[in-house]
């Protein structure tokens, strides 16, 4: 499908300089706001920086998806409505995100059902709700709305989770959700969609300008309000994709949203039924926790600065999850072909993750003793 838009360039590199300025200014002025917006835990059980940075780089992303409503509004672009509109449903998980990354008072349940409301609204408002999902027996049940709507609630609720739970490294959430965001953009120009085409472009090109000062430095972190804003963006295009598309399978989509959701359900499984201790307690066990401890063990310190250990691991995750995108894109209609994919990633990911783990002695001893 050609690109209709002749102002598609224009429009994506003000939505990476509004991001990348919004996210300038926090930075300059953090002397400001510092007592509300850095990132003072530097001891926490997943804190991996060395100094406060601010937390709160969802501005910029949500200030370069309104700039890209905004542009598309005044140009009369296809994808505006959609855009904006969705942008409304994400205001629940923004804010309870945001909240969080200023108060450091809302708990996970909050957040969590916040996820559910913006999904919810988008079902309402856009109609984003999934009728069937590949899935033998699951689809018929697929068919009573609320079950539909139930399904979609929580899967993107879920999707929204997990990329908060890779939010670790610099760089790392961020550029694999533009990955996974390029991923469903591709398949978009595949099958010829173009409102959920750019759309993707527009997460992208919103969290390319943050990190611009993400990575691999680190001067700014997208924080709870980003990362779930980032998270709820990709799952809707991923289900607002399945549902104009009814061609393309439930198995692709998932495979280019695999990494986060594979975190996520395998440090629950980890943690509950291997270590027998809470789904939600934190941990440094995380694949890029381990990962990130692993290279800094294998590296003189000298070689290897605090900044570059984050960037190199970042680049390691990011390798997976491009992979994954490969394969579903030059093989759009291979459905079972994906699933395939789907079991070798996760096969790779937990001997990956065990062989980690095991060199990790000292830290599997505390986690097992919690």
């Amino acid at each position: 499908m050609p690109l209709s838009d002749p102002l598609l360039l224009e429009r994506l590199l003000l939505i990476v300089g509004a991001s990348f300025a919004a996210c300038l200014v926090v930075v300059l002025t953090q002397n400001w706001h510092g007592k509300h917006s850095l990132d003072h835990d530097l001891n926490g059980a997943q804190k991996l920086h060395a100094k406060p940075v601010p937390r709160v780089g969802g501005l910029g992303l949500i200030v370069g998806l309104l700039m890209a409503g905004l542009a598309g509004y005044v140009t009369h672009g296809n994808s505006y409505p959609t855009t904006l509109t969705l942008l409304v449903c994400a205001l629940p998980v923004f804010l309870a995100g945001f909240v969080e990354d200023l108060t450091k008072r809302v708990s996970v349940r909050t957040r969590l059902l916040s996820s559910f409301v913006s999904a919810a609204l988008a079902v309402w408002l856009l109609g984003a709700q999934l009728t069937d999902v590949d899935v033998p027996g699951l689809d018929a049940l697929m068919r009573f709305s609320i079950v539909g709507v139930l399904f979609t609630v929580f899967a993107v609720g879920g999707v929204t989770h997990s990329v908060n739970i890779i939010d670790g490294l610099n760089g790392l959430a961020g550029g694999a959700v533009c990955i996974m965001l390029a991923g469903l953009a591709s398949l978009s120009w595949i099958y010829g969609d173009s409102v959920v085409m750019k759309l993707c472009l527009w997460g992208i090109a919103g969290l390319v300008g943050f990190m611009l000062l993400n990575y691999p430095f680190g001067k700014i972190f997208l924080g709870d309000g980003g990362a779930y804003l980032a998270g709820f963006w990709l799952a809707e295009c991923a289900v607002l994709l399945l549902v104009r598309n009814p061609e393309v399978s439930t198995w692709t989509v998932l495979l280019c949203c695999l990494y986060p959701v594979l975190e996520t359900a395998y440090s629950m499984f980890r943690r509950h039924v291997i270590h027998k201790v809470p789904s939600g307690l934190p941990d440094m066990a995380h694949m890029h926790q381990l990962l990130y401890k692993w290279l800094k063990r294998k590296t003189p310190r000298a070689l290897l600065p605090h900044w570059l250990s984050h960037g190199v691991t970042s680049v390691k995750i990011w390798a997976i999850v491009a992979v994954c995108q490969l394969v579903a894109i030059t093989t759009p209609s291979q459905a079972g072909f994906h699933v395939t994919a789907i079991v070798i990633t996760v096969a790779f990911y937990v001997l990956l993750h065990r062989a980690l783990w095991v060199g990790d002695a000292p830290d599997s001893a505390r986690l097992s003793n919690a």
